[in-house]
């Protein structure tokens, strides 16, 4: 089956490519420039992707790659994922997610309209922060509680999800989205908590920074899942006959930022002085959140298969190799399209 993933070369978009050429898929891959940029590939599967490039912010481009293309499916995780890129950016960040999933449809209606046949199905990779202070009253959630974000991150997750809903509705696109929470895995880039803490860790491992870790707030527990977990579920969901409009992927356990350094604290073999920077602690943060993925399992039997502490660990000894051959932490996690 012939597919296209939009940011293939994004953190997410490497591991679900790996993650269908073992189901034997054929895969496109779509990125901002060329060649790609991420490493988390082997050359054998970076050599099987038939590799384009296109910005989701440009329409033309979009109709030239889908009727290029013409998949079965298209997965759609393009974008900016980070938190604190979209708050330097909201606007982009907002044009990037909601506007690159509207011009995305718009494009596949294009070819439509030379080939009525033309009917992919489409994920879009949507987000858990789309939730909001809606965790704040202290449930799991679920797909049918509100979409209520507080970020600006999360507000163009949310608004990138009710674009690709309209045009559900509107023109009968087959498509769904999953909110994912918190992925873990190699290639994350630096703004994310577990990559930032493995190259600092790494930093003071190889004696190249004094033995000082700087922090955010310790005490928030967030819902994490291991990526080759995540990649999975995407993959299940689009294998279904009659799949729903929405998914959560998420593990359903809380896990507090200081254990997660306390995983990598323990792996590296380091006792370094912690200090909270004030710049790091987002005000009014909620203290709990986890996802509720009930749907997820009970319709494609998806189970995390993967222990999260094991995930964590192996980002660390991933980030210190890199480390040692001179490669810094991870690749960056800006907009991957």
């Amino acid at each position: 089956m012939k597919v296209l993933v939009t940011g293939a070369d994004g953190f997410v978009g490497e591991h679900l490519v790996a993650e269908l050429l073992s189901h034997g898929y054929e895969v496109n891959g779509s990125t901002l420039t060329l060649p790609p940029v991420r490493d988390t590939l082997t050359p054998e599967e970076a050599a099987s992707v038939d590799w384009k490039a296109a910005d989701v912010r440009d329409h033309g481009a979009l109709v030239r790659l889908v009727a290029a293309v013409r998949p079965e499916m298209i997965f759609h995780l393009s974008g900016f994922a980070s938190g604190s890129r979209a708050r330097e950016n909201a606007a982009l960040s907002l044009n990037v997610n909601a506007g690159g999933t509207v011009n995305l449809c718009e494009a596949v209606l294009a070819v439509r309209e030379d080939a009525p046949d033309f009917d992919p199905r489409i994920l879009v990779m949507g987000s858990g922060d789309a939730y909001g202070d809606a965790a704040s009253e202290g449930f799991p959630l679920t797909e049918e509680m509100h979409l209520r974000p507080v970020s600006p991150y999360g507000l163009s997750k949310a608004a990138q999800e009710l674009a690709a809903h309209t045009y559900r509705r509107a023109h009968e696109l087959r498509i769904l989205v999953t909110r994912s929470f918190n992925l873990v895995g190699p290639g994350q880039g630096s703004d994310f908590v577990v990559p930032d803490f493995c190259g600092q860790v790494s930093a003071i491992a190889s004696g190249e920074r004094p033995p000082v870790m700087k922090v955010g707030n310790l005490d928030v527990s967030r819902d994490f899942t291991d990526v080759r977990d995540g990649v999975r579920a995407l993959r299940e969901v689009m294998e279904l006959d009659r799949p729903e409009a929405a998914y959560n992927v998420a593990s359903g356990e809380a896990v507090s930022i200081r254990q997660i350094l306390d995983w990598i604290l323990d792996e590296a073999g380091v006792d370094p002085e912690i200090q909270v920077d004030p710049a790091r602690v987002r005000p009014g943060e909620i203290e709990t959140i986890r996802g509720d993925a009930s749907r997820l399992s009970e319709t494609t039997g998806w189970r995390p298969q993967f222990p999260i502490e094991d995930a964590v660990r192996g980002v660390y000894r991933w980030t210190a190799r890199r480390w040692e051959r001179g490669g810094g932490t991870t690749a960056d996690e800006g907009y991957a399209s």
